[in-house]
């Protein structure tokens, strides 16, 4: 007996190579029909792509054009990435483990030492990500989880960090806890003291960062 092809507006998972580096086309379609057998090139890697096509053409749209569905499951697990991140419009450079704040224009290196609207840090560790668009520059900011920062020196675990002026996180103050308790970006957890982080597949570098839990 055949089986029917799905309806076209039931969810189905597709496997297609991605752009998976840090840049304003990261998470693009880049092949809906990869050779499975042969390692992703670099910048780029494998992914399950949730659609409700069943028959996908050869051109390669972004991903947020292509017609998607739900996807469910008890548990989901990623190997190695251990941080969740938000993009966010950027007006900057992309230094990944600097310390960024707000604009209307987007966001920015910190420059003044527990800065008035200090969103969070740059992320190359993330394990996942929302808000792509691929119509601007972004900036990939850990909301949740633990992230490789740029610290000025080693604390002992759990110290509150705020931002100073070099866009690196630093101890705050009793004074600044106090009276700027929304300015608390990360409590310090350790150096991590390898050259790099990751699976063989897929490293970046660590570039004397240290880990810190997202507050």
């Amino acid at each position: 007996m055949a089986v029917a092809n799905p309806r076209p507006y039931a969810p189905i998972l597709k496997i297609a190579q991605i752009d998976d580096s840090i840049n304003a086309s990261a998470g693009d379609i880049t092949n809906w029909a990869p050779n499975l057998a042969n390692a992703p090139a670099a910048g780029s890697a494998y992914g399950l792509i949730v659609t409700n096509q069943n028959s996908l053409g050869s051109a390669l749209p972004s991903i947020r054009d292509v017609p998607h569905g739900h996807f469910q499951a008890e548990k989901i697990w990623n190997s190695v990435w251990n941080d969740y991140a938000d993009l966010q419009l950027l007006a900057d450079e992309l230094i990944p483990g600097k310390c960024y704040f707000d604009t209307y224009d987007g966001a920015k290196i910190c420059n003044e030492r527990c800065q008035l609207s200090v969103i969070g840090i740059a992320s190359n560790t993330f394990a996942q990500a929302v808000g792509k668009r691929s119509d601007t520059k972004q900036v990939p900011i850990a909301v949740a989880g633990w992230v490789l920062a740029f610290v000025d020196k080693e604390y002992p675990c759990g110290t509150p960090l705020t931002n100073n002026e070099f866009g690196e996180l630093t101890e705050m103050t009793r004074e600044e806890k106090m009276y700027y308790p929304e300015r608390l970006v990360a409590t310090y957890k350790r150096a991590e003291l390898e050259e790099y982080f990751g699976s063989e597949s897929s490293k970046v570098l660590v570039n004397k960062r240290h880990w810190v839990k997202v507050k």
